[in-house]
């Protein structure tokens, strides 16, 4: 049964894809005017086929969609997946892209018998199939979640398997007569589960669930964020030091780093990476792809006079060690070796994570604008900058600011805190000397198309 439900979904998934323009092979090159003689045999067989090996395959003729031709569906053991395939004589052929894998396969699809198929797969085996029918749901059910989290299934009462890689979070369970399942309910990082919901009604407060499934329903898997979170790369934020390369360390997200990597060649010139990737915490490690490396030229006042992307798509690996280094390795890199970078405690900890109104790149601009005044505050030591919350940025806080700097007409807020030490000796601020100060707030406003503006600070 649960094959049956897995190729449906995979059937109506990839109906889907194929409608909205997903992966295909480009339409053959249009072949020279044939005679009747000459002319293909018309494809007419459709529908749902099994073997005996209980593999399945269905074929479709997709119409009025944006790639139309014959859809062919595979599912052999594990591998599953489609595409459109072009019709080679007497043939439909061509790849079928596997859903939530990597690489496809190359088959050619023959009629075979009265009403079979035989589907043959390059480099692989040949498949005999006879149609079946396809039982009709009777019983749905959808599982689909509420905020940061994710969900697994199985049919029977033993737990589901974690699919950690491709993570669901919603599901579609179609079924002929009724079946027990067991539903996983688990929180991404930074979250915390809290309910099933049925039929949107309070249903139970296990992430681990199992049911009768003899009606149609709906399941939803409530999660909430943990206000105790801390993203664990604040273990390891700041300032490190490899010969002339160095590098930051920044928080990103609930699990993620922000990685900037400078290697100064010159005065005037320096190669940048940038990477963001999420932290294993068991291992230390943030192994990444998407890293872009630019070189950066500067002019004799030190300002940007060009930034050119020298690759994107990068990957490698960052792991940290309990000694405050961590080593480099780019799978990219031309020289080969690993790089060793030491802690260098002199910039403070930036934490620019949990919010949905800014991007982090807007919000690392608001920090800028706070260190700019700090940088002022003669003999004072930051420790840190982080934000606050969304919540701040609210109707009343907006009416204050606009107060303080009349006809400004700010349109959105930011609140963040920070962490500092005040000077041994007194100063011309009203410090108490060799203090630390804690959640000093910084107030920040921006209006459309316009920068952050530090409006206030203080308690």
């Amino acid at each position: 049964m649960r094959k049956l439900i897995c190729f449906l979904l995979c059937a109506v998934m990839l109906f889907t894809l194929s409608a909205c323009g997903g992966k295909s092979e480009p339409a053959p090159a249009q072949e020279p005017e044939q005679t009747p003689e000459q002319a293909p045999k018309e494809w007419t067989r459709q529908g749902y086929f099994t073997d005996e090996d209980g593999n399945m395959l269905s074929v479709t003729l997709m119409e009025d969609v944006v790639d139309p031709g014959w859809y062919v569906g595979v599912m052999l053991g594990d591998f599953w997946g489609g595409n459109t395939l072009a019709q080679e004589g007497g043939t439909l052929r061509g790849n079928i892209v596997p859903d939530y894998e990597e690489g496809e396969v190359i088959v050619t699809v023959s009629e075979e018998g009265e009403d079979g198929l035989l589907l043959t797969v390059e480099g692989g085996g040949t498949y005999h199939f006879t149609p079946t029918e396809m039982e009709e749901a009777s019983v749905v059910v959808n599982i689909n979640t509420e905020g940061w989290g994710n969900i697994d299934y199985a049919e029977g009462e033993e737990a589901p398997d974690i699919h950690t890689e491709y993570p669901f979070q919603s599901a579609y369970i179609g079924l002929a007569e009724p079946a027990t399942y067991t539903f996983l309910a688990w929180p991404q990082a930074g979250n915390v589960f809290v309910k099933w919901l049925k039929n949107g009604e309070d249903f139970s407060t296990e992430p681990q669930i199992t049911v009768l499934l003899d009606e149609s329903a709906d399941y939803v898997a409530v999660f909430e964020e943990d206000p105790g979170w801390q993203n664990p790369v604040m273990n390891f934020v700041g300032n490190y030091q490899c010969d002339r390369a160095r590098a930051l360390v920044e928080c990103f997200g609930n699990d993620e780093a922000w990685i900037t990597i400078e290697w100064a060649g010159s005065a005037w010139e320096l190669a940048r990476w940038d990477i963001v990737g999420r932290l294993d915490t068991d291992t230390l490690t943030v192994e990444y792809s998407g890293c872009t490396k630019s070189i950066v030229v500067y002019d004799d006042n030190g300002e940007v006079v060009s930034q050119e992307p020298e690759y994107e798509g990068g990957t490698g690996t960052v792991v940290f060690h309990d000694d405050g280094t961590f080593t480099w390795h780019e799978d990219q890199s031309e020289y080969g070796a690993d790089m060793l970078f030491e802690w260098v405690p002199v910039t403070a900890a930036i934490d620019v994570s949990g919010s949905e109104l800014y991007t982090a790149e807007e919000l690392y601009a608001a920090v800028e604008a706070i260190r700019a005044e700090f940088d002022s505050w003669e003999g004072c030591e930051l420790h840190s900058i982080r934000y606050a919350g969304d919540d701040a940025d609210n109707a009343e806080n907006l009416a204050w600011l606009n107060s303080l700097r009349d006809g400004a007409g700010f349109t959105q807020v930011a609140e963040f805190l920070s962490d500092f030490h005040s000077p041994v000796e007194e100063g011309p601020y009203a410090w108490e000397p060799d203090t630390e100060y804690t959640d000093y707030q910084w107030w920040l406003a921006l209006t459309d198309g316009g920068d952050w503006e530090l409006v206030s600070w203080g308690y």
